[in-house]
């Protein structure tokens, strides 16, 4: 099938004209599109960077908050510890103290404390510190009064008062 003349030559006109204009502009605009190519090339190279740097800045955070996890780790361990050591003492000063007492002082004095130690709210953790910070005192309190030739008591007493007051305040829900 063959293109009639009068439509081939329009065809090939309108294409000599298309490529002349497109040729004409780009040699009008040349400067301007050198302009936007090296405009392209340097705000690559300036995301690259940016790029760069905030990788090497979450990198680096990413280090700090594994470092403080540890830490933050090693200090609840070292509080556990402590609690486990307060437990024997309280074993050995309060020799009559039916184990599953003493026990019971460990598993709220370690309660307290994960409840201080993972709290989302500022304002809640503080309050959980304190109150474990006021069992800690008042077992210490028992404690050394028979370190101090005290009155031999067969509990410690203020320390189970203390749970025992602690427990009437929550709420039963």
């Amino acid at each position: 099938m063959t293109v009639p003349e009068g439509i081939a030559k329009f065809i090939t006109k309108l294409y000599t004209t298309l490529r002349t204009e497109t040729a004409d502009w780009h040699k009008a605009n040349q400067s301007e599109l050198l302009q936007m190519r090296q405009a392209k090339v340097v705000a690559e190279r300036e995301l690259r960077q940016k790029l760069e740097l905030m990788e090497v800045r979450f990198k680096e955070e990413c280090r700090r908050l594994r470092m403080e996890e540890e830490r933050t780790t090693q200090h609840f361990s070292e509080f556990l510890d402590s609690i486990d050591e307060m437990k024997s003492n309280m074993l050995t000063y309060y020799a009559a103290m039916p184990k599953p007492l003493a026990l019971m002082i460990h598993h709220h004095a370690a309660e307290l404390l994960k409840e201080a130690w993972h709290s989302p709210s500022a304002q809640v953790r503080l309050k959980r510190q304190t109150r474990f910070t006021d069992l800690m005192l008042t077992i210490t309190q028992d404690l050394a009064e028979l370190e101090h030739g005290g009155e031999r008591k067969v509990l410690p007493e203020k320390t189970i008062a203390f749970i025992q007051n602690a427990s009437k305040q929550l709420p039963l829900t």
